[in-house]
C-alpha cells in the first residue's frame, strides 16, 4: 500500500502551498499580515499523551491515529514509553491479539503490513512516525507531533523531541523531575526546535506532591486532569486533588518561589483501543484546544507557552480574553444543557501557613500538605455561557472553570460532570 501523500492529492496541496507562499496567496491558509488577526485564528483539538504498541498501547500506530482524526481531532502526539517510534521494532501477535491483528490487515492490506514467523507466533513491523504520517498529516487539516514519555517513578512528556531522552534519574522526586525537565530544555537549546516537557499524572500511585512540582524550575505545564482509569484527579481524605495542587502550586510558585506560571494540561493518557470501560484507559476523554492561526507544531507550542488553550473534557468555548483588566468566557453552548462558570485565584495576603496531613497516629504521610482555603478561593460565580470577571487588583491569579449539567459519561469519577478548564490570567501581565 502506497503513502497517499507520495502520489496523492496531500502531497500536490504542499506543492501548490509552497506556490502560493511564494505568490503571497493564503491557498486556504492564513497570511502572515492574516496571522496578527484574532479573527484569523481558530482553536484546534488535540491529545498529547497517546500509547500504541511501540510500548504498552493494545493495537498499532495507525490504527491509533486514525481513531483520533476519525474522531475530530486536529493533532495528536504518540508519547511511548521511553522509546521514539524510530528505527526497526517488531511486534510479536500474541493469540489474545489476532483480533486486533486483522482489523490492522484488513485496514490497511498485505502491501503494507509486514510479517515474519516467530515460531508458533507471528512478528509485524512496527511502522515508524516518519513511516506512517503520510497516511494522516494534511496541511490545515491533522498534525502529528512526534513525543516521548520520560519514564521512571515519575513521568514527564516530551513534545516535539527530536531525540530520545533516557530517564535521568536522581535521588529524590524533586531530582528526577528536575533532571528530566533539564534535558528536554536542553535538546530545545541545542537544537534551536521548539519543544515543551509536561509533568504527567502527579496523582498517579501518588508518586508527586504539590510541594515536589512547585520547585521545579523551567516547568510550564502538568496534567490537570488525566483521563486513564487508575489515575486519582480528585485525590481522596489523605490527598490533595491535582485541581487543589494547581492552586498551592501556582501561589507558592508567583509569590515565595518567583518561578513563574504553571499551565494545566488534559489528556487521554490512551492505551486501550478495543474495550471501552470507566476504568480502562481510552482515547476521546480529555484534551485540549489551542487557539492559533497554523496548525504546525511551532504554532501549537508557541500558542500553549503563552497560555492560549483550555483544557477539556466536554464542554467547548467560543472565546476566552483577557483584555481590558478582564477575563471574560464565553461557552460554545448546547441549548439543552446549563452552565456554571467559575473564576478562581488567590488574594494577596494569604494566609501562608501550612501542616502536614497526619495518620491515626499522629504521623505525618509524605502527601501534599494542608493549605488555608484562601488558596484558590472562588472569586466569583455565574449561571450561564457568558461570564467576565474584573480584577480587582488584589489577585495574585485568576483561572476560570465552567461546569457542564451533562454528566461525563465516560469518567471513572463517579459523579463528575463535563468541564472546561480556562488557563490562570496574572492580573497586569
Amino acid at each position: 500500500m502506497p503513502c497517499k501523500h507520495l502520489y496523492g492529492k496531500p502531497q500536490f496541496l504542499y506543492i501548490l502551498m509552497a506556490f502560493a507562499l511564494l505568490l503571497n496567496t493564503s491557498w486556504g491558509m492564513p497570511t502572515e499580515s492574516a496571522q496578527s488577526d484574532d479573527s484569523a485564528s481558530k482553536w484546534w483539538k488535540g491529545n498529547l499523551h497517546t500509547h500504541t504498541f511501540w510500548s504498552d498501547g493494545d493495537d498499532f500506530p495507525e490504527m491509533v491515529v486514525k481513531w483520533y482524526k476519525d474522531d475530530g481531532y486536529d493533532f495528536l502526539s504518540l508519547s511511548d514509553h521511553n522509546i521514539l517510534s524510530q528505527g526497526q521494532k517488531w511486534k510479536t501477535i500474541t493469540p489474545k491479539q489476532s483480533i486486533t491483528f486483522d482489523k490492522y490487515l484488513k485496514q490497511y492490506g498485505d502491501r503494507w503490513v509486514e510479517t515474519k514467523a516467530n515460531g508458533q507466533n507471528m512478528s509485524v513491523r512496527l511502522k515508524p512516525l516518519n513511516e506512517f504520517r503520510c497516511l494522516f498529516e494534511e496541511p490545515g487539516e491533522f498534525l502529528l507531533i512526534q513525543a516521548e514519555e520520560i519514564t521512571e517513578r515519575v513521568h514527564l512528556n516530551a513534545i516535539n523531541s527530536l531525540e530520545l531522552i533516557k530517564p535521568q534519574g536522581g535521588k529524590t522526586t524533586v531530582e528526577k523531575l528536575q533532571n528530566n525537565v533539564n534535558a528536554v530544555l536542553a535538546q530545545r537549546e541545542k537544537t534551536g526546535q521548539l519543544m515543551i516537557p509536561h509533568v504527567n499524572h502527579p496523582n498517579f500511585q501518588w508518586a508527586i506532591t504539590a510541594e515536589d512540582l512547585m520547585v521545579i524550575k523551567g516547568m510550564k505545564f502538568f496534567e490537570i486532569y488525566n483521563a486513564h482509569g487508575s489515575v486519582n484527579n480528585p485525590g481522596d481524605i489523605n490527598h490533595a486533588g491535582t485541581e487543589r495542587m494547581w492552586d498551592i502550586i501556582l501561589t507558592k510558585r508567583l509569590t515565595e518561589l518567583d518561578l513563574g506560571i504553571l499551565y494545566g494540561i488534559g489528556t487521554d493518557d490512551a492505551h486501550n483501543y478495543h474495550h471501552f470501560a470507566n476504568k480502562a484507559a481510552n482515547p476521546g476523554q480529555a484534551w485540549v484546544m489551542v487557539r492559533s492561526s497554523f496548525l504546525t507544531p511551532e504554532s501549537i507550542l508557541k500558542a500553549m507557552e503563552t497560555g492560549d488553550f483550555y483544557t477539556s473534557t466536554g464542554v467547548l468555548l467560543r472565546d476566552i480574553s483577557d483584555a481590558d483588566n478582564t477575563l471574560s468566557v464565553q461557552v460554545d453552548a448546547e441549548d439543552e444543557l446549563e452552565y456554571t462558570i467559575q473564576f478562581i485565584g488567590t488574594r494577596k495576603g494569604y494566609d501562608k501557613s501550612s501542616k502536614p496531613v497526619v495518620n491515626a497516629e499522629g504521623k505525618s504521610l509524605p502527601v501534599t500538605r494542608t493549605y488555608s482555603d484562601e488558596i484558590g478561593t472562588v472569586l466569583a460565580q455565574v449561571k450561564g455561557a457568558r461570564a467576565s470577571y474584573t480584577f480587582k487588583g488584589d489577585e495574585i491569579y485568576v483561572r476560570a472553570k465552567v461546569i457542564s449539567s451533562r454528566p461525563d459519561a465516560d469518567s471513572h469519577i463517579p459523579g463528575e460532570f463535563e468541564a472546561a478548564w480556562v488557563q490562570p490570567v496574572i492580573p497586569g501581565k
